[in-house]
């Protein structure tokens, strides 16, 4: 079936910038954001620039708008793109205005789709990676950061009919894959989402500020290897990363430590200028959502008896730095001195 209604949660730069495409093909879409400045400027006329050049005048909602009483029923399909600590409250508030067959597509950082599944069931959970950045600007304007597409599948189990239904409509907005490894592509996702921005937030670095202070990229390394570590022990099996797979980039000892770093200096050339969201969301003085990136690899590998010291470290300073006792800076990369240790030498 085609999706005659399309609902998108959450106006940021993915969910908007995804929204104004597809409305500009003509698509009917609703965002729903609890933002009133940047809701009633989106409706004059949202404006993205970077990689993509355009202005549209978009429907957008704040809770009070889209009342259940107009809308029972409504979505076809829910796009969430809400941080991770949002998911259960978002997808709970706007279920009354969506259809009770409509899937929802998880456009966010973090693994949430478990959440997601949990509330809609599995065979409505459909989990995507999200291979482009972007960046918000102020009310009413967005920035594409980077080129890229979408990764879409069926959560837990690769494609179904919903599936290329959801690609065939997404893909009016950006190139879009289907996997059949989704839980792969989400968990390769995450190893550079907790590496990148949480190592960035930490030092107050972009991502390419990450990759070439090697005292940030050893820690970011690190990062990747416990990640790692503790999707295999759950029995995850890693998608490739730009036709490679993830496991070259792992880190046991000071020779992988040099070629892992040369690496994620070519990998991640053309994202250099990319700011951690999480950095952001500080500046913003908004809760970062580390507790469903990095704190979600602590929770796993203690599932698993993996230890994860540098995932815990970085989620306990971004909690510090969110309540004012840190700020994001290259000296808090020190406290990992100790961790790190084994790749020094």
């Amino acid at each position: 079936m085609a999706y005659k209604n399309i609902l998108v949660v959450g106006g940021g730069a993915i969910g908007g910038i995804t929204a104004a495409a597809l409305t500009h093909q003509g698509e009917n879409v609703i965002i729903y954001d609890t933002d009133r400045p940047h809701v009633d400027a989106m409706k004059k006329g949202l404006v993205i620039t970077g990689m993509r050049e355009l202005r549209i005048a978009v429907k957008a909602m704040t809770p009070d708008d889209f009342r259940e009483s107009d809308y029972r029923g409504w979505a076809d399909i829910v796009l969430l793109a809400v941080k991770g600590l949002h998911t259960e409250n978002a997808l709970k508030s706007v279920l009354p205005c969506v259809s009770g067959r409509a899937p929802v597509v998880s456009m966010q950082n973090g693994i949430n789709e478990e959440t997601i599944a949990h509330i809609v069931g599995a065979e409505r959970t459909i989990g995507c990676s999200i291979t482009w950045g972007g960046t918000n600007k102020g009310p009413g304007e967005l920035i594409q950061t980077t080129e890229g597409g979408f990764i879409i599948g069926q959560w837990p189990t690769g494609r179904s009919p919903i599936v290329d239904e959801t690609a065939e409509l997404l893909s009016k907005a950006f190139p879009t894959d289907i996997s059949d490894n989704i839980i792969g592509d989400r968990w390769t996702k995450l190893l550079i989402t907790a590496s990148l921005t949480g190592v960035g937030t930490v030092a107050g670095l972009t991502y390419g500020g990450v990759i070439k202070n090697e005292a940030a990229c050893r820690v970011a390394l690190t990062v990747i290897t416990e990640t790692y570590d503790v999707g295999i022990a759950i029995g995850v099996r890693f998608a490739d990363l730009m036709g490679v797979s993830p496991s070259i980039a792992l880190v046991r000892n000071k020779a992988d430590f040099d070629n892992a770093s040369k690496l994620m200096e070519f990998a991640f050339s053309q994202h250099g200028a990319t700011k951690p969201s999480m950095w952001q969301d500080i500046e913003k003085g908004r809760k970062t959502e580390v507790d469903f990136v990095n704190g979600y690899v602590v929770r796993k590998g203690k599932e698993v008896g993996v230890k994860t010291p540098a995932n815990e470290l970085v989620t306990r300073m971004i909690k510090d730095i969110e309540s004012g006792k840190k700020k994001p800076e290259l000296a808090n990369l020190k406290e990992f001195d100790q961790i790190v240790a084994h790749i020094i030498k």
